[in-house]
């Protein structure tokens, strides 16, 4: 074997690592089988979102673990009817054959910060322009509010809902 598959060594097993392209986008996390994890988008949306429905405290959407920004998206389109939101074009953007993206939880964002975004070793190979990005994690105890990453200093913070911001979705593998 001198040109394995792309993904795997020559004797067939998988062989991923952070920051290869990988099923639509940049791999930002690998659990510990190192046969699933995380990818994001190779780009942002275009242009910038409100979280949406400001005020309005979403039930179920406050998860802010690695593995919870699917349901919290799930969460926020169901419980919001508001469009154009963060969420909404996250599940509805198709890109390099996927059409599974949602909007990252808090900390599956700040994974991205530290892995592929600015506070990465390699530097910022996902090409992330925003200074604010969305995260699909409310703050649970105020529902005017949810949670960001700064893709500049890497800093977490929360944001009024209505406010816009970038948003880079992501997928699982």
């Amino acid at each position: 074997c001198i040109y394995p598959e792309l993904g795997y060594d020559c004797d067939g097993n998988l062989s991923l690592q952070i920051g290869d392209i990988y099923q639509g986008g940049y791999i930002f996390y690998i659990d510990e089988t190192g046969e699933h994890g995380l990818v994001a988008a190779m780009e942002d949306l275009e242009g910038t979102y409100e979280w949406g429905c400001d005020g309005t405290s979403l039930e179920g959407a406050d998860g802010t673990a690695i593995g919870t920004g699917y349901q919290n998206t799930l969460d926020i389109v169901s419980g919001c009817s508001q469009t154009p939101i963060a969420a909404s074009e996250a599940l509805a953007y198709e890109s390099e054959g996927f059409n599974d993206w949602y909007l990252p939880s808090r900390y599956e964002l700040y994974e991205m910060y530290n892995t592929i975004g600015k506070g990465g070793p390699e530097g910022n190979i996902g090409g992330f322009q925003g200074y604010f990005y969305w995260s699909s994690s409310q703050l649970g105890y105020d529902p005017s509010y949810a949670y960001v990453v700064n893709f500049s200093t890497g800093s977490t913070t929360t944001r009024l809902k209505g406010s816009t911001y970038s948003v880079r979705v992501i997928r699982s593998f």
